[in-house]
């Protein structure tokens, strides 16, 4: 197959000539259009302001950023960065020692200090919190310890490489708000120390955050900060072109020539989510359930084909689950050679096909054309494919509990830190949408995720991706491209993991 058919290709802008330049050269506008709140439209709503039950990047992940601070922050380029911690140190194999930063107060007045971190790491440790916090389960961390008010240590079952990794992701709450209220009452009215405190939250409409007057850190340029649930990409893009809204986020490669105007830019990114169809091995497929046909569905489909004509060129196809520079380079993209696909499903006894169920949701944009187009591809080998859309609040508990039909649409592992994005397809991992399970697969990601020495890591870490890919619990496609449109009265730097750090944005 050379083109891909329908009505709907006809459509696809490409992205030949289109200039990405996004921030420069924007006049001043003005105090009053200064003053006003900086509006950033999504496709959904913030989910949960609980800190401890976040579960996806934007929205909800840059809400709980803004009004939560972690011991330590990621940077863009997967780094820790200073944040209630101001240094650490490795004081033995198992244990990490954290200097805590003092005069730190919540937005209720809580004090900040190393029985803070200890209450709250508790909590994180208990039902439901750790079904979604995963500091405990990643670094074996068993003790937290308080040496005086503003160290802290923390010792785990064995050496860790990922202990700052999900420090990032475990917040620090008021300890006795948290302590003392409902969870479902913490889910809407969060106490933090971060640059933000909540200001109004219309649930499925929008979420205002104003400053925290009494933050530790550099105020925000924004002083107040809106966040809209548009689900419709068109709409918000003519609200960005018409004043309304100062940063759109998930725009797809198509339309991103239209974001351009007098007002607005348009910028991209080559993103770290790795877009793939995931195999449900427990649906109501059994075929699945072979290697053999998981890696003949990856060998019919052509995914740079789909990648020039539906993204126009804009990304790249994935060689492992692991983002370079840490990819295995010995990892080459399935090629699109449907004769092998045939082979390998006679070989598994499905020379006939079988029919099979796609899914997809409205978390990332362009699932159904994705879904149409596969389903294309599939057809010739006699797969019969019923294309399904799924409510997003059901999808998510879809993938969670490892249920979906098929195969899906979905995006995972926006990140740059291998033994994490190796970890989510373990067996029972909480991520592991799929419910594949290796027990050698496993072994090799643990052995990698305890290992100090860097050369014998990378070497597992290796061995584990080389596992991984030949198992094929994904049909592999490409990295997802971040197309973001943006107000030219602000002026920000997006990042690779589409978070959003709105206290960074620059009102001009």
């Amino acid at each position: 197959m050379t083109s891909i058919h329908g009505a709907w290709t006809r459509r696809l802008v490409l992205f030949t000539g289109l200039t990405l330049a996004a921030l420069g050269g924007a006049p001043s506008l003005g105090l009053a259009q200064s003053a006003a709140p900086v509006v950033i439209a999504s496709s959904e709503d913030v989910i949960s302001l609980d800190p401890h039950m976040l579960d996806s990047n934007n929205p909800t992940g840059s809400v709980i950023w803004s009004i939560f601070d972690s011991l330590v922050r990621r940077a863009p380029d997967g780094s820790a960065v200073p944040r209630l911690a101001t240094s650490w140190e490795r004081i033995d194999d198992v244990t990490w020692r954290f200097k805590l930063r003092q005069d730190v107060t919540f937005t209720n007045g809580e004090k900040f200090d190393a029985s803070a971190v200890k209450v709250n790491f508790a909590r994180m440790d208990t039902a439901p919190f750790n079904t979604l916090q995963q500091l405990h389960d990643q670094t074996g961390l068993k003790e937290v310890k308080v040496v005086d008010d503003y160290t802290v240590d923390l010792v785990t079952e064995a050496p860790t490489v990922n202990m700052l990794y999900w420090l990032a992701e475990a917040f620090i709450a008021a300890p006795k708000y948290i302590t003392d209220t409902a969870p479902d009452e913490v889910a809407l009215k969060p106490v933090g120390s971060g640059p933000y405190k909540l200001g109004s939250w219309a649930r499925g409409d929008r979420l205002t955050l104003v400053e925290n007057e009494a933050y530790w850190g550099d105020k925000p340029s924004a002083k107040e900060v809106v966040f809209r649930a548009i689900p419709e990409m068109s709409s918000r893009i003519n609200e960005l072109k018409a004043g309304t809204v100062d940063i759109v986020v998930g725009v797809t490669p198509d339309v991103a020539a239209d974001v351009t105007s007098d007002v607005s830019d348009v910028v991209m990114n080559e993103g770290l989510r790795k877009m793939h169809m995931g195999y449900s091995l427990n649906g109501e497929q059994p075929a699945l359930k072979d290697p053999k046909v998981r890696r003949a569905l990856n060998h019919a489909v052509d995914v740079p084909t789909m990648i020039e004509q539906l993204l126009g060129g804009a990304t790249s196809q994935l060689t492992s689950i692991v983002n370079p520079p840490n990819n295995n380079p010995d990892l080459k993209p399935f090629a699109y050679d449907p004769e092998k696909a045939k082979a390998l499903l006679a070989e598994a006894g499905f020379a006939e096909g079988f029919p099979l169920t796609i899914q997809y949701s409205t978390r990332f944009a362009g699932g159904k054309e994705v879904s149409e187009v596969v389903a294309s591809f599939l057809e010739p080998l006699g797969i019969t494919s019923t294309i399904e859309a799924v409510e997003l609040g059901q999808f998510r508990k879809g993938l969670s509990s490892a249920s979906l039909k098929g195969i899906y649409f979905q995006g995972w592992a926006a990140l740059i830190n291998p033994s994490v994005e190796l970890v989510i397809l373990t067996c029972g991992h909480v991520d592991n949408s799929s419910g594949y399970c290796n027990p050698d697969y496993d072994k090799l990601v643990k052995e990698a995720s305890q290992t100090l020495d860097d050369v014998k890591r990378k070497d597992l870490e290796f061995q584990a991706q080389a596992i991984i890919w030949n198992d094929s619990p994904w049909l592999y496609l490409w990295r997802l491209p971040n197309v973001f449109g943006i107000s030219k009265r602000v002026a920000y730097e997006f990042r690779a993991d589409n978070y959003l750090e709105p206290y960074l944005i620059t009102v001009k």
